[in-house]
């Protein structure tokens, strides 16, 4: 069985698997005393970004709805629920929903 690693399919898979890794990674960067969890938005919109230049508009929107959640639900207090306890957690989190989406809406010719 041969796979066909063209189909528009794999470009969401790629995308999504690196959402999930910058949620493990930036969970166990919490581990560190001096961390932010603010600091795992950098990390959403360089996966949005690259996602942007590779994928294409599909993926990289779905990445940036996903990324918007993952890091409302792992990585704002009150964690695991989709409420923000915070001033400086919605404004970090409407910075990165504004950042990937904008990032979404780049064409991919704009670096080439």
């Amino acid at each position: 069985m041969k796979i066909d690693f063209s189909a528009r399919w794999w470009a969401y898979l790629i995308a999504i698997g690196m959402i999930v890794v910058v949620s493990v990674l930036g969970k166990l960067l919490e581990l560190l005393p001096s961390w932010d969890p603010a600091n795992v938005g950098m990390l959403y919109i360089l996966c949005v970004a690259v996602s942007t230049y590779y994928f294409g508009f599909g993926p990289t929107i779905t990445i940036s709805i996903i990324s918007i959640i993952s890091f409302n639900f792992f990585f704002i207090e009150p964690m695991l629920t989709f409420t923000i306890a915070s001033d400086r957690d919605v404004v970090s989190w409407l910075v990165l929903m504004i950042v990937t989406m904008v990032l979404s809406f780049l064409p991919r010719r704009l670096w080439h």
